[in-house]
């Protein structure tokens, strides 16, 4: 069965492995500084993903006119919340298929390839996934290869920002340093995701995971940047963390607890279930968002939002 991922690229889920996984939490896998882990609580085993072409969302937020009565400023806190949900999408799709590659012997022998992952776009909005290791001050990045992920996987032998590698996985390192503490007390298993922005700002996002197995999180997300003290909290949703049951079949409806623009995390929820075939809603205090068939000129996606005002 075909789906088109919203990121105008194809991922080819067989129809019964879909209906083994749509109640399943996000997959996520991660090997080394660039794409870590945290496991503050036992969550269920991540299940495999089919390999599949990934598209990084565009770097620059798209802000469409508006259609559906919506005020520019919603419109474009919108756009900057989704550029990031389809960012983090992105990264749950390209690290897995990484560490598959990996695992695989394609950046050679697997006792000696690099442990840690990159996944990134180059100018021309190839999406590239890679490994490498680093030293210790997080400066050098050695033994550094990449392959495009929108084919058959060949070598990619464009110019790479090893700085801006370096730089993301030095903040998802330090992120993951300063948060596990305290979402260890709590018991909320997460992931680190790095993110940048259209500014070239870099940012690392706390995802949070399920801890059960047909479950997912509403909310409850944190993001921060780099600081000359460590890092820095930009956004805090760790009060809003709810987890609820997956439905097995029909609507998903995601609450989400922001009074308009819902967080990032409800965004990439919505965009992973659409993906795997569920009808998803997501509400706020003012607005009913939903992802519906369309064409997204700006992004080539295959899915838009059609917006409702619920005042």
């Amino acid at each position: 069965m075909q789906r088109t991922v919203t990121d105008n690229t194809r991922w080819f889920v067989p129809h019964a492995r879909m209906r083994a996984r749509r109640a399943l939490l996000f997959p996520l896998f991660a090997l080394g500084s660039a794409a870590l882990v945290t496991g503050c609580a036992s969550a269920p085993k991540p299940v495999e993903v089919p390999a599949a072409p990934v598209q990084m969302a565009p770097p620059e937020p798209v802000v469409p006119a508006s259609v559906d009565g919506m005020t520019p400023a919603f419109t474009e806190a919108f756009a900057s919340a989704d550029l990031r949900a389809r960012s983090i999408a992105f990264y749950q799709q390209c690290v897995p298929t990484v560490a598959r590659l990996r695992a695989a012997g394609r950046f050679g022998a697997v006792a000696r390839a690099p442990r840690a992952i990159f996944c990134e776009r180059d100018a021309e909005g190839v999406p590239i996934g890679g490994v490498f290791d680093v030293d210790s001050a997080f400066k050098t990045p050695r033994g550094l290869a990449a392959v495009r992920l929108d084919g058959d996987r060949p070598k990619y032998t464009g110019a790479l920002d090893t700085a801006a590698i370096v730089s993301r996985a030095k903040l998802v390192r330090d992120v993951n340093k300063a948060v596990t503490p305290v979402w260890a007390r709590l018991k909320r298993p997460f992931t680190v995701i790095p993110v940048t922005v259209a500014s070239g700002t870099h940012e690392a996002w706390v995802i949070p995971r399920a801890t059960r197995a047909g479950y997912f999180v509403m909310g409850g997300d944190a993001a921060y940047v780099s600081a000359t003290t460590g890092v820095s909290q930009t956004v805090d949703h760790t009060k809003t963390w709810m987890q609820i049951a997956l439905p097995a079949r029909g609507q998903v409806r995601i609450t989400s607890a922001e009074p308009s623009v819902a967080a990032v995390t409800d965004l990439a929820s919505a965009r992973y279930y659409t993906e795997l075939g569920r009808d998803v809603t997501v509400t706020t205090a003012a607005v009913t968002s939903t992802l519906v068939p369309g064409l997204d000129p700006a992004t080539g996606a295959r899915v838009v939002w059609k917006h409702q005002s619920t005042r």
